[in-house]
């Protein structure tokens, strides 16, 4: 039994990709929104990062976004015009919730301001996007000054494979590569770590040793009740690897693109891993 579970809440929000991929995002949304005790806990981890006016990047048909419904102003960003509908229609009648069907590179505009969100949030969604420096740009700009950027995205190109290459990613990342991402997008990293240390191997043996191509949703269904003892494990013992990263940031005053520097340059790299994804 593999405990892994990997879903992009949405593909295409930056630019198109493949028409195989975005359809095995779709099936994939399906088997996540049966995963109560993941989608929780998830949000549970990002939470404390999550103030005021939200924006969610590739919301999905909104498995994250029912956590979010106690803020003053959710809007989701969702390109796919299926899940897009989806959405729209569970959260209906929540006034302080709007699902937008746009691009990401369509923002800022009317419906997306710049600078007017107190938190951008985007998981498991900037590994589909192949150029996640302008990605995470856009993203900046439609956070105020002071606000919160909260990314979470798939951990370690070392274990990339089959289910990667039909769930359309482009990368997998470590805290190094992900920080320089950051970095040159004008973001100062606050917070990242780890999670799903379990999840790591599972991954690893399903989609690099085995080649597996399409998730099994009987296996995330076991994997979704083991949630709550992964959870209070990784509380006690902070993972040191995971088959997730979170980074956190803020903008960069008045920066368009920060200039990239060594870890120990920025003072932020202590501990941080140098193994796989580093950027050129």
């Amino acid at each position: 039994m593999s405990t892994a579970i990997e879903i992009g809440p949405a593909s295409g929000v930056f630019e198109d990709v493949p028409v195989r991929a975005d359809a095995e995002v779709r099936e994939s949304l399906d088997v996540l929104s049966d995963l109560y005790n993941y989608n929780h806990w998830l949000y549970n981890k990002i939470r404390p990062f999550i103030c005021g006016r939200v924006c969610e990047i590739g919301c999905g048909i909104g498995n994250i976004t029912q956590f979010l419904l106690n803020h003053p102003e959710v809007v989701g960003v969702e390109p796919s015009s299926a899940s897009c509908c989806a959405a729209q229609e569970r959260f209906d009648a929540h006034a302080n919730v709007r699902i937008v069907g746009r691009l990401l590179s369509d923002a800022p505009c009317t419906e997306l301001s710049a600078s007017h969100f107190d938190t951008v949030m985007c998981l498991n969604v900037l590994e589909h996007i192949e150029d996640d420096i302008d990605a995470l740009s856009t993203m900046r700009k439609l956070c105020r000054t002071g606000g919160k950027i909260v990314i979470l995205v798939p951990a370690h190109q070392g274990i990339y494979g089959g289910l990667d290459e039909t769930l359309g990613h482009y990368r997998r990342y470590n805290k190094r590569s992900l920080l320089r991402a950051f970095e040159q997008s004008g973001i100062a990293v606050q917070r990242s770590f780890y999670l799903n240390a379990i999840g790591f191997f599972g991954w690893w043996w399903e989609s690099r040793c085995l080649g597996r191509r399409e998730l099994s949703r009987e296996k995330a269904r076991v994997f979704n009740r083991l949630v709550p003892f992964i959870d209070a494990m990784e509380r006690i013992i902070p993972p040191p690897f995971g088959q997730s990263i979170v980074m956190v940031g803020t903008p960069a005053n008045n920066i368009e693109r920060v200039p990239v520097e060594t870890c120990e340059e920025t003072g932020i790299g202590e501990n941080v891993e140098t193994d796989d994804g580093v950027r050129s």
